[in-house]
């Protein structure tokens, strides 16, 4: 996860103030005749502040700010205010009066000073009666903006500025209504604002001389009470629901009153805390928020997927109410519109007799999301059309000064201050950042939630789910949408309404786009022209005893290469009919009789690359490469080639262009994660993955699950490099996925190690002579899962003593996926009932066998760490998997000596 973003840009100080942070001159003037009454400012000095020339510590800085910046706030609110800005808030010195229930290091990853919403400010400080963990827990809602002081003198100033970022980081983590947040650097008498959104960093080229240019630090301050709330980052279209009372926007909330906080608003954690969403089709409620976690990394798409219901069937019993999923993400600039791509599929439909169709979810609605009649992207709206300075480095001497320190690195530095004198400070974007992008925030509804795939009831119904996802990919494939993230996130079991409400429904599957940063619109396969010469083999016109022959040549070592008038077997084409032998011979029923296309599965056609027009295809191998880490294809993870040289052909593969083979491997390692982590059906992980090592004395079973975790973590609950360095190993020692790999795969998924095996071998033949496996990728992955489950049902019937044993393990799954819809279901706003209204909640909510129906649904998963495989392990190898949870928050930056 990103603790600050590379892209970190500034733009003239002056426009930034006129933008982003625009007060009345006349408002500005008035302020500064009062203070000057009052002698907050007096004799070109703002009260309490070091004296120029002086020495200072930290504790120097916060007491008077805080003290000045409240004065200044208290002049601008003399008016009052209105309903569309922040109602109660105040600057507070956490410097000087820590909360108790921060221990030392967690001091380290707070603000010395916020602006904070007066509401929870009450609620975290040390007065009140709140426990001290859920204090904790709500620190990072109170604050509207953060401020960074320097700690000493020889602080460099480039790293006041990270370590602030750090802390707009965490806003935009915490809270979900926000859309960016903004924070002052204060360094001694200067002080620079910075502004941070998805689409990454922008800050003032120029720092502000407080006491030398008053007014424009009158401006700053009075800028955080006289603006409406969201042009300082609030989203107006997103309230608490807190029924019976009206929803309400958290920045309206007060420190006394009946508007005032209450800790059940945000429930237990930011996934319980329920929201009244304001769309263009209608107002929703959030029930629970069924994933979070891209929000974790502030650059990027932010998505946040949440189960919601209509705002006007809130008194209906929650039962009865139709359930949607309510998806938000910042779509890049030039990626493709996810509501624009279910339309077409589902137009596309219309046209087609595939019955694949029925696996796509339905679209309810799509909006790039407005504010003021204007749509809510970072360059136009949030960044006010504001153009960044291009990094320039007029300072020699600074370069130099910093590239006799040890540490730095000219190329990896974000940004970097010339101090021109004492009252001049100039910021300038360092060499290591990147281009600006813009983003759009918007928002889909859809007819379908659900839980992860993980909740499989059975084996059959495991393989029947992935078997409907392959399909729906291939018909969205064939129409243009590459999907670009499977994951276990991404296939869900998903709820649709019926027409008694929630206890009409039978299991199926749908699968989703994915979000706007993942998705891609290609050309249709049908569009696609047949690449020529591929291997210099054109298959349609040899017969079956030609291929024979050809078969029989190669094995016997000759080197005949013309096979028939016309046609040319190269030495290459001769290994890939081989190949393909092979694989039939292995896993199909093919005995070594006369074979034709069919028997290989070469009936289709093979595609040219795609790309955009006007791109070349090295152009669009660098395109950005997207997924989850832990069940990305091998060939997306690692930056350099990856070569596949199993039955020694030699080729040399271009550069790789996300393509529908890439998905099948993720539908892959999808697999591959349950049979390794899971003991059977239920969502619960393997008991092995959760024991203490170092308590037991089993030896060879010590040995065993050392081994398992370790394959675990190399594969899926590692970092990237761990991830792509461990399976390029493994398609480099391709024998080690049977001998160390297959070998874990839980005993209940013993009957799907055929599977796994074949599935391989496949993906293996694929990205060495990228043929027909290659650009056929689904048919050959349907097939074998159809006789996965062919396979399934003829199995040799098990012992009562099994079936018992699996029937209760299928009940107790499909339990818990019952509970956990349920718990969604039932969550939140009472209705009135409850309180004694004429609607009655149901003392315990009504379950059947077949209450739901499943549906593929794309969500994200946790990112994963470096290990090489198991036969290549250090002994201090870590004996478990490192469990999914955000980064550490990032400590205050030391000073370098």
């Amino acid at each position: 996860m990103e603790e600050v973003s590379n892209r970190i840009q500034v733009c003239d100080h002056e426009q930034f103030l006129d933008k982003i942070l625009p007060v009345d001159g006349g408002a500005v003037d008035k302020i500064y005749r009062l203070l000057l009454e009052d002698k907050t400012y007096d004799d070109g000095h703002w009260c309490g502040f070091p004296q120029h020339g002086a020495g200072f510590k930290e504790d120097d800085l916060y007491e008077p700010f805080v003290s000045v910046a409240n004065k200044i706030a208290a002049a601008a609110r003399h008016d009052g205010e209105d309903e569309g800005q922040v109602r109660d808030a105040s600057w507070v010195d956490y410097h000087h009066m820590s909360p108790r229930y921060l221990n030392a290091e967690g001091a380290k990853v707070r603000p010395d000073c916020l602006l904070a919403l007066g509401a929870l400010a009450k609620v975290v400080g040390n007065g009140s009666a709140l426990a001290e963990d859920k204090k904790e827990e709500l620190f990072w809602l109170q604050a509207i903006a953060a401020v960074e002081a320097k700690r000493e003198i020889r602080v460099k100033d480039e790293e006041l500025i990270l370590q602030l970022l750090c802390y707009l980081r965490m806003i935009l983590v915490e809270q979900k209504d926000r859309r960016f947040a903004l924070g002052l650097a204060l360094s001694r008498t200067q002080i620079s604002v910075w502004l941070q959104d998805r689409s990454g960093v922008l800050g003032m080229n120029k720092a502000i001389d407080i006491h030398t240019e008053p007014k424009k630090f009158i401006q700053v301050i009075a800028a955080f009470s006289l603006l409406p709330a969201h042009r300082l980052g609030f989203d107006p279209t997103m309230r608490l629901a807190r029924e019976p009372s009206a929803p309400i926007h958290p920045y309206r909330l007060c420190s006394t009153g009946p508007d005032q906080f209450d800790v059940e608003l945000y429930k237990r954690n930011n996934y319980s805390t329920q929201w009244v969403i304001e769309t263009k089709n209608g107002v929703y409620v959030t029930l629970k928020a069924l994933s979070l976690l891209r929000t974790d990394v502030v650059h990027g798409s932010g998505s946040i997927v949440w189960a919601v219901f209509l705002y006007d069937e809130r008194h209906m019993d929650p039962g009865q109410r139709q359930i949607f999923v309510l998806k938000q993400a910042w779509r890049l600039e030039g990626m493709a519109n996810e509501g624009e791509l279910y339309r077409s599929l589902w137009t596309a439909q219309e046209a087609s007799a595939s019955e694949d169709v029925q696996y796509l979810g339905e679209l309810v609605h799509d909006e790039d999301v407005t504010i003021d009649g204007a749509v809510d992207n970072t360059h136009n709206l949030i960044h006010r059309g504001l153009e960044p300075i291009p990094p320039t480095f007029e300072d020699s001497d600074h370069l130099a000064r910093l590239k006799r320190r040890r540490s730095f690195d000219p190329e990896f530095e974000l940004v970097h201050i010339d101090i021109v004198t004492d009252k001049i400070h100039r910021i300038h974007a360092g060499r290591s950042t990147s281009t600006p992008e813009n983003r759009t925030r918007t928002r889909i509804v859809l007819k379908t939630f659900g839980c992860s795939v993980k909740f499989f009831a059975n084996r059959a119904e495991l393989v029947r789910i992935l078997l409907h996802g392959v399909r729906a990919h291939r018909f969205a494939y064939q129409h243009g949408v590459l999907h670009r993230d499977i994951s276990t996130g991404n296939v869900l079991i998903a709820l649709k309404r019926g027409a008694k409400g929630l206890g009409a429904k039978l299991w199926g599957v749908h699968l989703c786009v994915c979000g706007p940063d993942q998705v891609r619109s290609v050309f249709t396969s049908l569009t696609r022209s047949p690449e020529n010469g591929h291997t210099n083999l054109d298959l349609s016109s040899i017969t079956d005893s030609v291929i024979e022959h050809a078969l029989h040549a190669v094995a016997e070592g000759s080197q005949a290469q013309r096979v028939k008038p016309g046609i040319t077997l190269t030495t290459s084409g001769a290994k890939y009919i081989i190949a393909a032998h092979k694989y039939a011979e292995k896993f199909s029923e093919f005995a070594g009789d006369a074979c034709d296309l069919a028997t290989f599965g070469w009936n289709g056609k093979i595609l040219g690359e795609y790309f955009l027009d006007g791109t070349t295809p090295e152009q669009a191998a660098r395109a950005p490469r997207s997924g989850t880490p832990p069940y990305a294809s091998v060939m997306l993870l690692n930056a350099i080639d990856v070569i596949v040289n199993v039955h020694k052909s030699g080729l040399n593969r271009r550069s790789v262009i996300h393509d529908a083979v890439h998905d099948m491997e993720s539908f892959f390692w999808v697999l591959l994660y349950l049979c390794l982590t899971r003991s059977g059906p239920g969502g619960s992980r393997r008991e092995e993955l959760k024991v203490d090592i170092e308590e037991m004395s089993d030896s060879d079973e010590r040995t065993r699950i050392v081994q398992l975790c370790r394959i675990v973590f190399s594969f899926f609950d590692g970092d990237i490099a761990t991830l792509a360095w461990n399976k390029r190993q493994l398609l480099e020692q391709w024998t080690a996925f049977e001998s160390e790999i297959l070998v874990h795969v839980h005993e209940y998924f013993a009957p799907l190690k055929p599977v796994l095996l074949q599935w391989w071998h496949l993906l293996l033949l694929a990205y060495e002579f990228h043929g027909y496996e290659y650009h056929n990728i689904h048919d050959h992955v349907i097939a074998l899962l159809e006789k996965a489950l062919d396979d399934l049902g003829n199995q040799v019937p098990m012992e009562p003593s099994e079936r018992t044993a699996e029937a209760e393990a299928e009940a107790e799954a499909l339990k818990k996926r019952e509970d956990f819809v349920h718990r969604v279901v039932y969550a939140g706003l009472d209705p009135p009932g409850v309180g004694g209204s004429d609607v009655q909640r149901p003392a315990t909510p009504p379950r059947s066998p077949d209450d739901f129906k499943s549906s593929t649904v794309l969500d994200v998963s946790p990112e994963s760490q470096r290990q090489p495989l198991r036969s290549q392990l250090p002994d201090n190898a870590p004996s478990s998997p490192t469990p999914a949870r955000p980064a550490s928050k990032k400590t205050k930056l030391e000073r370098k000596t």
